[in-house]
């Protein structure tokens, strides 16, 4: 079988790797080198131990052992999960990710793909080097997928959120500023905070060489200009000069800040109820699927788990497909964008639920491993609710 994938991102090239370890001619066509993705770089504790191969990857890698949670009224909590997480340069992850593939015998286009035509001898893909042919079509392109809207898999405005942010190297020469996520021992801490009214969050991720700040929300809830706003003033809380140079620039690039903003899939309840993302001969991975988490916006997880999924039901009936990914994740996603507006916007005892949660964590051992789970990937939401009633009437 030769199987196209386009895009070569976490889910293409994961999926170009097991597709070609097993003999299968892939073609993995992305016009881009690596770049750096705008979002954290975070890969949580259940993905580094359920795809041992990350923590093997030769690409730069920033281990981090505590999370600090700041909510709207200045509450805060620290939390250290039961194993480190990891934080990558998504440039370096991608670049390492792709020579994977490549090693297992996939061969990478480094053009862009324009149209693609199904027919009775297969699929035909148009690209500015030529035209190739292929048996099976793969969208592993991204939140933007041009692949999914081809295949008549549509996703509306509110199936979106939206992320912005600096990643920010450090000075070289001359006064530098106490950086508050600085690894000690190696071992960094990220930051993240919630604001009042707001259905999203503001991060700092440490990384080897620079630091990843961002705020994400749904899309069209606020302005561009509103979420620049807001970032600033919570980067100059860690570095008010690195803050005041980027208002300088216009809010935009510095010698020592690029910028980044891009979609994010965030789905509706209805959406997924109703998301087919595979047919006789195409299939969906990754962001173009629509597989991230509504609630954190986490999706390297997701990416690598659905190439999996894919591959396996390739090698038996790609039928099976859409009934594995609901089996091994759909639930959890689908529960996940139930819970956003009730996290991040509904009230509990007279405050946020964020203010709430955060303020029982701080004196209940159980809320506080309950919370230390969830983001760590170890607790599901399904069960959240189960879990947390266990943990709190339990002898702590």
């Amino acid at each position: 079988m030769r199987v196209a994938v386009i895009g070569a991102g976490p889910a293409g090239a994961h999926l170009a790797y097991l597709l070609g370890k097993e003999g299968a001619e892939v073609l993995l066509f992305d016009a881009r080198d690596a770049w750096e993705k705008p979002c954290g770089g975070g890969v949580t504790t259940k993905a580094m131990r359920e795809f041992p191969f990350l923590a093997a990857s030769d690409a730069p890698k920033q281990m981090v052992s505590s999370l600090r949670l700041t909510t709207g009224a200045g509450r805060s909590l620290r939390l250290r999960p039961r194993g480190d997480f990891a934080v990558y340069s998504r440039a370096a992850l991608g670049r390492s990710m792709r020579q994977r593939a490549v090693d297992a015998g996939a061969r990478l286009h480094s053009t862009r793909v324009g149209k693609t035509r199904y027919g009775n001898s297969g699929w035909e893909i148009e690209t500015a080097a030529g035209i190739y042919t292929a048996d099976f079509l793969v969208g592993a392109d991204g939140a933007s997928s041009v692949i999914r809207r081809r295949m008549g898999v549509h996703f509306g405005l509110n199936d979106f959120s939206y992320a912005l942010g600096w990643h920010v190297k450090p000075r070289e020469n001359g006064y530098e500023t106490r950086n508050p996520h600085e690894p000690a021992a190696g071992h960094g801490q990220v930051d993240i905070k919630y604001l009042p009214d707001f259905t999203g969050y503001l991060w700092a991720f440490p990384r080897t060489d620079h630091l990843s700040y961002g705020i994400a929300t749904k899309y069209r809830e606020t302005t561009p200009a509103d979420l620049k706003a807001r970032l600033l003033d919570f980067i100059a809380l860690s570095d008010s000069l690195t803050a005041e140079e980027i208002r300088t620039a216009d809010h935009h690039t510095t010698r020592r800040a690029a910028f980044y903003g891009a979609m994010i899939p965030a789905l509706e309840t209805a959406t997924w109820d109703g998301l087919k993302v595979a047919g006789r001969s195409w299939a969906l991975i990754g962001d173009a699927a629509g597989f991230v988490d509504p609630l954190t916006g986490e999706g390297i997880y997701y990416a690598i788990k659905s190439a999996e999924l894919l591959a396996d039901a390739l090698k038996t009936d790609i039928e099976e497909y859409d009934d594995r990914w609901r089996a091994e994740f759909g639930a959890e996603l689908r529960r996940a964008s139930q819970l956003q507006q009730r996290f991040y916007r509904s009230q509990f005892a007279g405050a946020p639920l964020v203010e709430r949660m955060v303020q029982f964590a701080r004196w209940h051992g159980g809320v506080r491993r309950t919370l230390r789970d969830l983001i760590a990937g170890e607790q599901g939401y399904v069960d959240l609710k189960g879990t947390l009633k266990r943990r709190i009437w339990a002898v702590v």
